[in-house]
């Protein structure tokens, strides 16, 4: 296969622009009603600008903020993550993915590395839109990660013949000042063109695109023997490629929401169901509000050729009467009398459509469930039972769908990179085997207890049966057991010693009681 060449690489980065293209109008919809701050897919909102000028109802805006900020609260709160491998290592091996993990962890919360400003967009782009697009990459000391999150707008993307996204493609328009600071050490860098206007117009935009595409779709043998991927800066208005660069992974995090068949775009099935409730509470809360100022101010009837001049309706205003006209035939001025038996059903029908909005939004499934302290440990236990078999369909697809392609791709990098340490000295047991990350919530973090509360039970069951029988507990392996169960309170595996360390232990405690028993038993001969 030849390689592609600019002009083929900008009609395919257009091709995916142009399947991209319909959903705008559905994201300037949802984002109109949920996602305010971020209405601007197919309109162009100037700095400092009203956004929510066409609301009149802000719960709406205030469940998709509730759905999104969980996220982050549930699934990425703490040491979230752990490190892992496909089957059993040995301890060498456990110490190794705990430094892995400590160090995965700290690249990641460094201020620099934006994690925390990058998922936050990302959650609120996910909840709203049912995707969201995220970047994993070197920072520009190629000492540590960077995280960005991109507007749906500008990216596009197609999925490969396995349902994976296979190729994916970003608008982008930078200053040429960034132009420079970008791509200054890159080993193609920039059109001449640019680089002479830089000084007289730093600020001015260029039109980029950046394609991150299969090697072998893009055809070049060198990088397709030595890497998966490429990424490629394109300057549009110039055709002139600024980077080409092999990659191991997708450079791009896109996790999706709900999928369709037969379509790479997702949705989100909170907005998806709450749009034409958000819709009739606008008109209805609409209504209400109009119902009430009538009800406050009632319109003013006058009779006429009586009233001399307008009819005030100012505090304190005063209208003037025709002083020949006699009351006894009816006020000169009088209120519309209101039938106000309509408002109570408009807000019994207003408070049906928000609790079908909170539904929609999985507020009334989130909140953790109210204890007492007149409820037993059973009684609790069973509620956080319930709570998680609730909230387990929402929060489990994220995880394995947006939190593990994140840790992945941030993990692949930085191994590549030597952030992690020289893969020289990753223990013999982990070689060849496939990372898996295992994540810790409130939904999660229960299941790893589950082992520390059935240590207890089966001791307590052992200490009961040992009154009748002192041989009973040879019928349970109680250093398996004890292991697991130090293992299932998350404690480091520094505390343990290696197995072999203990069995040698045991064994010569064993051989010293024996002697002491030889001994004693040849005193009394």
């Amino acid at each position: 296969m030849a390689k592609q060449d600019i002009k083929q690489l900008t009609e395919l980065a257009g091709h995916l622009f142009t399947a991209q293209w319909p959903m705008l109008s559905l994201y300037q919809t949802l984002s109109d009603h949920f996602y305010p701050e971020r209405s601007d897919f197919t309109v162009t909102r100037n700095v400092g600008q009203e956004l929510a000028d066409s609301l009149v109802d802000s719960y709406p805006v205030l469940v998709r903020r509730d759905l999104c900020n969980s996220f982050g609260s549930m699934l990425r709160d703490g040491e979230w993550f752990n490190v892992g491998v496909d089957g059993e290592s040995d301890h060498h091996g456990k110490m190794w993915l705990e430094f892995g993990t400590h160090k995965l962890r700290k690249l990641m919360n460094n201020r620099e590395a934006n994690f925390v400003r990058a998922t936050k967009e990302g959650d609120h782009d996910y909840g709203t839109f049912g995707q969201c697009a995220l970047s994993v990459e070197r920072n520009r000391k190629a000492d540590g990660l960077l995280y960005r999150c991109w507007h749906l707008r500008d990216m596009a993307w197609s999925d490969g013949c396995d349902g994976h996204i296979e190729l994916v493609a970003r608008k982008w328009k930078p200053t040429y000042w960034h132009l420079k600071q970008y791509f200054a050490n890159t080993k193609l860098g920039l059109h001449e063109s640019v680089a002479r206007s830089v000084k007289d117009t730093p600020f001015k935009q260029a039109d980029i695109r950046h394609i991150v595409i299969p090697s072998e779709m893009y055809g070049d043998d060198e990088i397709q023997s030595r890497f998966k991927y490429v990424s490629l800066y394109i300057d549009v208005a110039n055709n002139h490629l600024m980077e080409e660069v092999g990659m191991h992974s997708k450079y791009y995090v896109i996790p999706r929401f709900q999928t369709i068949a037969g379509s790479p775009y997702a949705y989100s099935p909170a907005t998806v169901v709450g749009l034409p409730d958000a819709r009739a509470l606008q008109a209805m809360t609409y209504t209400l509000l109009e119902a009430g100022e009538r009800y406050a101010r009632p319109p003013i009837i006058a009779t006429q050729k009586v009233i001399r001049g307008d009819v005030d309706l100012s505090a304190d205003g005063i209208t003037w009467v025709d002083k020949e006209y006699d009351e006894k035939m009816g006020a000169a001025l009088r209120t519309l009398p209101q039938d106000r038996g309509g408002f109570p059903i408009g807000e019994h029908m207003r408070a049906g459509i928000v609790d079908v909005l909170a539904s929609a939004f999985y507020l009334n499934k989130i909140t953790l469930p109210e204890t007492t302290h007149e409820m037993t440990a059973y009684e609790v236990q069973e509620r956080m039972k319930q709570y998680r078999r609730e909230n387990l369909p929402l929060f489990a697809p994220i995880e394995a769908e947006y939190n593990a392609q994140l840790c992945e791709a941030s993990f692949d990098l930085a191994m590549a990179n030597g952030m992690l340490g020289s893969p020289y000295d990753i223990p013999e047991s982990l070689q060849g085997k496939d990372v898996m990350f295992k994540f810790e919530s409130p939904l999660s973090q229960s299941e790893e207890e589950k082992k520390v509360n059935q240590f207890s039970q089966v001791s307590q069951l052992l200490a009961e049966a040992a009154d009748h029988d002192d041989t009973i507990s040879a019928n349970v392996n109680l250093d398996v057991a004890f292991r697991d169960a130090v293992n299932g309170m998350g404690a480091p595996s520094t505390w343990l010693r290696e197995m072999e360390q203990v069995l040698n232990s045991k064994h010569a405690s064993a051989m010293q009681e024996a002697m002491q028993k030889s001994a004693e038993l040849a005193r009394v001969a």
